[in-house]
């Protein structure tokens, strides 16, 4: 029995509409591939704001932050700012509050705040570093000491290991020569713009 004329274009259309989707998603896939910044003049005019750096690394930030290491440190009971003083002073144990502060490129109002709750978790202490001779008038002025208790340096060695675990997969996505790529990328950059003291970011 022979197929009906309108069966026979119905389904010659259905493959026709087929070809013309994978064509279509090809073409999508490229242009989504596509590298704006090869092709770049000094201005900048051809930018979206898409494809700015700045939005493009903080979109990613963001991400890793919130998918990756919010949920870990959940499972810790930390916070992001914790998380970040916790690691600094138990690698650089004692420290000055002015250089935590540095390091961690956090404001000095947010790292007082959250030293001081993690002084009362027992994580660590702060001491004030007095002078011989010094006016007790001189007191409000002077350095502080940050440490870490044998508290906190048991959660940061139980941490650790598990932050360590997600970067590294997360970086196993890229192979050998992108992950070079990317870190000498990196480098490159916040050697034109950054600050010696503000290389910390969220782990």
């Amino acid at each position: 029995m022979r197929p009906l004329p309108f069966l026979t274009l119905s389904s010659e259309t259905c493959c026709l509409k087929k070809r013309t989707q994978k064509k279509s998603t090809k073409r999508s896939s490229a242009s989504r591939t596509a590298c704006p910044w090869l092709s770049l003049s000094k201005n900048g005019a051809s930018l979206h704001i898409e494809d700015f750096l700045t939005f493009r690394l903080t979109r990613l930030s963001n991400a890793l932050r919130n998918n990756m290491t919010k949920p870990y440190l959940e499972e810790f009971e930390l916070s992001l700012p914790e998380w970040r003083l916790l690691a600094l002073v138990a690698r650089f144990s004692p420290l000055r509050f002015s250089e935590l502060t540095g390091r961690s490129s956090m404001d000095k109002g947010q790292v007082s705040r959250t030293l001081r709750v993690m002084t009362k978790r027992g994580l660590t202490r702060s001491k004030t570093i007095t002078q011989r001779g010094s006016r007790s008038t001189d007191a409000l002025a002077a350095p502080v000491s940050v440490s870490i208790t044998a508290k906190g340096k048991a959660l940061y060695r139980s941490l650790l290991p598990v932050a360590q675990r997600h970067q590294s997969q997360m970086l196993q996505n890229l192979s050998e020569s992108e992950r070079a790529a990317l870190y000498n990328a990196l480098d490159k950059l916040f050697g034109v713009i950054g600050d010696a003291e503000a290389g910390q970011v969220d782990v």
